[in-house]
Parts: C-alpha cells; sequence; structure tokens
C-alpha cells in the first residue's frame, strides 16, 4: 500500500512539474497570475552585478597615445651584444584602465646572420624577438598589468644579442657590425581611460604630439607664443604654431588669468611659466628636463645615458649642453669624466677618447685591471659654440686571438658624478658675453614689433631658444618698461623700415645688437652700429625674422 501511495505521489508531482514547464516555454498568462499574485516586497532582495559587454566598455573608453620619446633621435640597437633604454612618461591625474606598447622594429641583419632581442619593461622580460638575416619589420605589443600603470614612466629596455657569421666564421671585427635594429617611429604606448573627456587632465593628455599652439595676431599675444614655444621645446616638449584650419590645443593667457585652465572652446590656456610648468607635469611629469641650477654640472642633468651597458669593443656616450641652459651662461672650461668598467684579462688595456663637436681633445690609456677611469679634461672656448655635445669613446684593446673566437662582453657605466665646471678664462665677447650679460639681468622685456606669420615666428623662437638664458624673468606688455634689458623680434623689411625713418643712429644705438640667422649655425651677433650691420641688413630677405637686443 505504502508502494502504490509513493507512485502516485510521485505521478502528480511530475504532472505538475511539466504543466508548468510547458506553460512557462508557451508564454502563457500561468506565470503572470503566478507573479502578480506575490507581494515582491516580501521576497528577498538579490544584489546582482549588471555587467556590460566588453565592446561598449572599449568604444567608451578613451585612447590616450603616446608616441616613442626622442622622435628626431635615432633609437635602436647597433651590433651584438648591444642594449638601449626608453622611458614613457605617464599623464599625471588620469585614471589608466588598460595600456599596451605597439613597437615596431626596421631590422637589417647580414645575410649569414642570426640574433635575438628581449624586450624588458620595468625590468621584467615580456618579450622575445627572433632577427632573421636580411630585412625585415617585426611589429610587438606588450599589453601593461596595472601595476605596469601605477607609476608616473614605464621603463622599456631591449637587449640584442647575436652573430653576422651563423656561428661558422666568426667575424675580425669584434664589435660584430652587421646588425642594426631601428625602434620606428610609430612605435608608442596605448593607453585606455574612462574619465571624462573634458576635464583638463585628460584634455592635456590627449594633445596631438606635437602639439598646436596657437600663435595670434596682435603682437602681444605673439610674443607670449613665441617665447613659450621655445620654452616648451627647451623642457623636452615639441609644439608647433597652428595653422589658421587648425584647431590649436595651447592658447596663450593675458591679464590675471589662472595659470592653467580650459577656455570656453576646450583650449588648454596657460599664463607664464608656471602654466608651462602645469603642462609639462601633467602630460610628461617624469621626462622633464632637470635645469642645472649651480656649478658643478653633473652630466645626468644633461640627458647623458648613465645606465650600465654590455657592449663588445667599443662603447659611445654623447653629453649635450647648451650655453644658456648653464648657471649664469658660464661656459664650462673643465669636464671630469668618470667611468665605471669591467676588469680585462691581464695585459689589456682601455682606451678612452674624448672629443667635442667633432674635435678631438684628448686620448688615454689605461691598464684593463682597474674598475675606474678618471680624466680631466680641458674644453677650449673656441670651439664652444651656443650647442654643444662632448663625445666619450670607451674602447676595449683586447685582441681577437683567432678569427673564429669571440672576445668576452665587457662592461661600463658612465658615472652620473662626471661633470662640467667654468673654472677657467671665460670670453670677453660674442654670444659667450651676450649669454652672460641677459642671465645677469633681473628681468628681461620680450616683445614684436611688427606683426609675424607663422614661418617668421617659427624662425624667431629657434634663435630665441639658443641664447635666452634658463630661467630669465621675461616680461611682457606694459611690464616690458620696467626692465633694463630688452628683445625685439621684427622682420628684416620692418627693420629696413625703422631705420629709414631713424635717419641717423641715436646716442642709445652703441647698446644694441641684432641677431639674425645663419642657417642651423648659431645666429650671426653684431652691433647694429657696427659699420658692417648696414651691409647685412640690406642682404637680408624680407621676410626674415631678426632680433634686437637692448642692453
Amino acid at each position: 500500500m505504502k508502494d502504490l501511495l509513493r507512485l502516485l505521489f510521485i505521478a502528480v508531482l511530475s504532472f505538475m512539474i511539466v504543466g508548468l514547464a510547458v506553460a512557462y516555454t508557451r508564454d502563457s498568462d500561468v506565470l503572470g497570475r503566478l507573479t502578480s499574485a506575490v507581494d515582491t516586497a516580501a521576497l528577498p532582495q538579490l544584489e546582482l552585478s549588471v555587467a556590460e559587454p566588453e565592446s561598449a566598455e572599449q568604444e567608451s573608453a578613451t585612447e590616450i597615445w603616446i608616441p616613442r620619446p626622442r622622435a628626431d633621435q635615432w633609437i635602436g640597437l647597433a651590433g651584438f651584444p648591444d642594449s638601449t633604454e626608453i622611458r614613457f612618461a605617464l599623464p599625471a591625474g588620469v585614471n589608466f584602465t588598460a595600456g599596451a606598447l605597439r613597437l615596431a622594429f626596421d631590422v637589417q641583419l647580414g645575410m649569414q646572420g642570426d640574433g635575438r632581442m628581449t624586450i624588458n619593461v620595468d625590468g621584467v622580460r615580456r618579450g622575445e624577438v627572433v632577427l632573421d638575416p636580411g630585412q625585415s619589420r617585426h611589429e610587438v605589443e606588450i599589453a601593461l598589468e596595472q601595476n605596469d600603470l601605477l607609476s608616473d614612466v614605464v621603463v622599456v629596455t631591449f637587449e640584442g644579442r647575436g652573430t653576422t657569421s651563423t656561428g661558422q666564421i666568426c667575424p675580425a671585427d669584434a664589435a660584430n657590425s652587421g646588425a642594426a635594429v631601428t625602434l620606428s617611429d610609430d612605435s608608442g604606448l596605448a593607453l585606455l581611460t574612462d574619465d571624462p573627456v573634458d576635464t583638463r587632465a585628460v584634455r592635456i593628455a590627449t594633445m596631438s604630439d606635437p602639439a598646436w599652439l596657437d600663435l595670434g595676431a596682435e603682437t602681444g599675444t605673439q610674443a607670449l607664443a613665441i617665447w613659450a614655444r621655445q620654452d616648451f621645446a627647451r623642457k623636452g616638449m615639441e609644439v608647433r604654431f597652428a595653422a589658421n584650419d587648425t584647431v590649436p590645443d595651447i592658447v596663450m593667457a593675458q591679464g590675471t588669468q589662472p595659470a592653467l585652465a580650459l577656455d570656453a572652446e576646450g583650449h588648454v590656456a596657460i599664463a607664464g611659466e608656471a602654466g608651462i610648468e602645469g603642462v609639462l607635469a601633467a602630460r610628461m611629469p617624469a621626462a622633464i628636463r632637470p635645469v642645472p641650477d649651480a656649478w658643478p654640472v653633473t652630466v645626468d642633468k644633461l640627458s647623458a645615458e648613465t645606465l650600465l651597458k654590455n657592449f663588445r669593443g667599443s662603447r659611445r656616450w654623447t653629453i649635450p649642453y647648451a650655453l644658456a641652459d648653464l648657471p649664469g651662461g658660464l661656459m664650462p672650461r673643465r669636464f671630469a669624466l668618470e667611468l665605471k668598467t669591467s676588469t680585462l684579462a691581464p695585459g689589456n688595456d682601455w682606451v678612452v677618447r674624448v672629443s667635442l663637436n667633432g674635435n678631438l681633445l684628448e686620448t688615454g690609456r689605461f691598464n684593463g685591471q682597474g674598475d675606474t677611469i678618471s680624466l680631466d679634461v680641458t674644453l677650449p672656448s673656441g670651439i664652444q659654440t651656443l650647442s654643444n655635445t662632448i663625445l666619450v669613446e670607451l674602447i676595449d684593446t683586447t685582441p681577437n686571438d683567432s678569427i673564429c673566437r669571440v672576445g668576452p662582453d665587457a662592461q661600463a657605466q658612465l658615472l652620473p658624478t662626471s661633470r662640467l665646471t667654468p673654472q677657467g678664462v671665460q670670453p670677453t665677447g660674442g654670444w659667450p658675453q651676450m649669454v652672460r650679460a641677459l642671465a645677469a639681468e633681473p628681468a628681461i622685456g620680450l616683445g614684436v614689433t611688427t606683426p609675424l606669420t607663422r614661418g617668421e615666428a617659427r624662425t624667431a623662437a629657434a634663435m630665441l631658444g639658443r641664447f635666452l638664458p634658463a630661467g630669465s624673468d621675461a616680461v611682457f606688455g606694459t611690464e616690458r618698461d620696467t626692465a633694463t634689458a630688452s628683445i625685439e623680434i621684427t622682420t628684416a623689411d620692418g627693420l629696413r623700415s625703422a631705420l629709414r625713418l631713424a635717419g641717423e643712429f641715436g646716442a642709445g644705438a652703441h647698446t644694441i645688437w641684432l641677431a639674425v640667422p645663419d642657417g642651423d649655425r648659431d645666429p650671426i651677433l653684431i652691433a647694429i652700429a657696427d659699420p658692417r650691420a648696414a651691409a647685412l641688413i640690406e642682404r637680408l630677405d624680407d621676410n626674415a625674422a631678426v632680433i634686437l637686443i637692448d642692453l
């Protein structure tokens, strides 16, 4: 009897379950009547997370593209072994949801060669690329982790190892010169953020590169824009004057405006040095070039590489410096070189060569058993210009005993304590004296006499950035009358017209100097009262930008 009742109960229960399932699938009103009869407030409330589709999230995100740094310089690997490092500065004030390195390499390798390149991100190996013989292109994408996006810089290191002879006949040149890996200009870092695009931080981060700066039509605005362009360039950020049909990223604010703000059209409005520093701090906080503020000036403040490097055969370091960027505008007269090296086999020496602007200054031979090399080099004033480059070359003289034997790798580091000092007699004429005189001025009035075109303003900004001392207090508009030194920017045609109206030079003409462009060399500097100045002015094109300096 119990079994019969149990079977009847199971049959009724099965009938009810099947009936409910059929009613639900047929979209009948049974479920509606059932749920309407229940007070939903009495049911337990479940917290369910609603996940949006991944594609929708990516569509709403804003991509910030940071191109490879030092776009105007070659970056890559030359020979085997070799290594190099680049740093991508992350914009400040932006919350990143994801990021990826998109790197492209153009490889040239000897037909009998093979090699491998390792890619490290923040010291962790993140990729390997096999280098094939001949010419090839490799594109690599490396997704960044959240920890990588929390700092203000992403450090990427490339290390190359290999041979140009497939291991059959070792090259006679220990430097293994049959290989070159170039980091392409279209490489960069892609970042995604969900922050609103109309915020100031995102607006600065998403500027074009180079950023577009509004030149303006009024002379007062143009003076500010020319000064800002050269200041941006000297601090490591390239900006260009926007054409008439281009929407500018940056506009110059005048009067008592905030140092950094967004105007009604969404442009980044900057005022003075504080505005420029604000843009740099938001866009590239880890890439701002330090400004030397005291002597001696160490090489780590001059954009020189001071990291440990592996090499075979020889290694070079370049140390750039500009007189206008050095404290007081003084010219360095001595260079104290310090290198840290690995030890060589007994009986082998290191050879060090130091040159300045293509002129060999010093050569020395040092015992390979030591681990440090110190060399004091005199920097002649006669071969220094407004912009200079010191080249240091370290050569491993270990002989290659056999054509089928490659010597061991060596290591060396240009120590950050290597330094420039101004001890010595300073030049008493030309640009060195002019830069020192301007650096001693408490304020310099800067103005534009006649409205300039974009090309004329570009030339003027390039000239101004070569000799205006870093940190100079430039004043504009009505404040120029309070400055004891002034800089006026005009065109050759405007200068000739002014000289014709003046008739004869006044009593103060002996304090006025003229700077005119001279190709890629230093601008020509000549006193306006010099008899040779008249002939120089007449030879200039009408639209040539010229600068008058009154001390």
